[in-house]
């Protein structure tokens, strides 16, 4: 059985470092930034797992500078939390810097809901791709289902090797280590 690996980016900023300066860049005209993700609309759906039917979910935003926290409730009071991201330009791919699927045991859908609401709020932006630091191999298995493919050093083999996982069912070499930046172009 292959180890679940953690990643902890060691040539990279962490997460927490580079949310905190992606939130405090003054560079992103942050009003066409928030426009694009009032834009972004509000049709993210989901199954119930035990009833077996499709659930509307309903958005909330809010503001951390540069950044936008998105939160997707299975109710549009604001209750029960299914799902949150953050996100935040960066050059011209839009960076999904957090991504938390909270309703996992009782829906299903939750993660691609959120990836495609984070691909309407970059094509509303005008940005040309989604990116994002993987920390996970199984998050990467679901985000390389997603289109999302390495970038970065060592790219090619991740890429090579996920695929032949994912299509062929062939074990990954144990010196792969399939977590990192991913990118998904538009």
């Amino acid at each position: 059985m292959r180890t679940n690996y953690s990643f902890v980016p060691s040539h990279e900023q962490g997460l927490a470092q580079q949310r905190d300066a992606l939130a405090g860049s003054s560079s992103a005209d942050t009003n066409a930034f928030s426009a694009a993700l009032a834009a972004g609309g509000s049709d993210c759906f989901a199954v119930d797992k035990r009833r077996g039917e499709q659930v509307r979910l309903y958005k909330a935003v809010s503001n951390s500078g540069n950044a936008q926290c998105v939160s997707l409730f299975s109710e549009p009071n604001q209750r029960n939390e299914v799902g949150s991201m953050s996100v935040a330009p960066r050059g011209d791919t839009l960076r999904i810097l957090t991504i938390e699927n909270c309703g996992r045991s009782k829906y299903k859908g939750v993660g691609t809901a959120m990836i495609n609401l984070a691909d309407r709020i970059r094509e509303s932006a005008g940005l040309s791709s989604l990116s994002l630091i993987s920390q996970d191999e199984g998050a990467s298995e679901f985000f390389y289902k997603k289109g999302f493919r390495f970038a970065g050093e060592g790219r090619q083999e991740k890429n090579f090797e996920m695929q032949n996982h994912i299509y062929n069912r062939t074990p990954v070499l144990d010196h792969v280590i399939l977590v990192g930046d991913m990118e998904r172009p538009a």
